[in-house]
């Protein structure tokens, strides 16, 4: 061994089994500690929910009541995936904004926003009645919506379009392009 400056010696250096077995055990403990991590940042089991009641509100403004038959909860990711849903939107003055049914949804539990697929048939608080393969609801900005082909009935006629935009807190609704009526015999 040499000495340091200052008159310190180094430390002395492990060769052999010794030094090893406790690089080993290092590596061993770093990788124990990332398994203990990641467990403790693993999903934790999803909920088994049937005939679940989920009510959402933010704010004053407006209240989200959904039923479904059954649903799976993931706490982790405060998402849920309903079957056989019905969803109803209700203002402030208790009156309902829209009502919606479909097969499946997913619901993301912390904004109130949904999914809804399959299905999917509603009416909006004016009286609109739509169809789509699927329909969004964010909460944030009031804004139910598709980008899927619709059929919409009001007490106009039946019309076909490639999607529409229902502003729930104003009740207003625009049907979005290749707008056509649907005649029947």
């Amino acid at each position: 061994m040499q000495a340091m400056p200052g008159g310190k010696k180094p430390l002395p250096r492990r060769t052999g089994r010794r030094a090893g077995r406790r690089g080993r055990a290092r590596v061993a403990a770093v990788a124990g500690l990332s398994l203990l991590a990641a467990g403790l940042a693993a999903a934790s089991p999803p909920l088994l929910v049937t005939g679940m009641t989920y009510v959402g509100r933010q704010g004053t403004a407006s209240e989200l009541v959904l039923h479904s038959e059954s649903a799976v909860f993931h706490p982790d990711t405060e998402m849920a995936e309903l079957e056989g849903v019905r969803a109803v939107m209700v203002d402030d003055k208790a009156s309902d904004s829209f009502e919606m049914t479909c097969d499946r949804a997913e619901l993301n539990v912390a904004t109130n926003d949904f999914t809804a697929r399959g299905n999917v048939e509603g009416v909006t608080g004016d009286g609109q009645r739509y169809s789509a393969p699927w329909v969004k609801y964010e909460h944030a900005s009031s804004l139910l919506h598709t980008d899927a082909p619709v059929l919409v009935v009001n007490d106009t006629g039946t019309f076909r379009g490639d999607g529409f935009r229902y502003h729930v807190q104003e009740r207003r609704f625009r049907l979005l392009g290749n707008v056509r009526v649907v005649q029947t015999p």
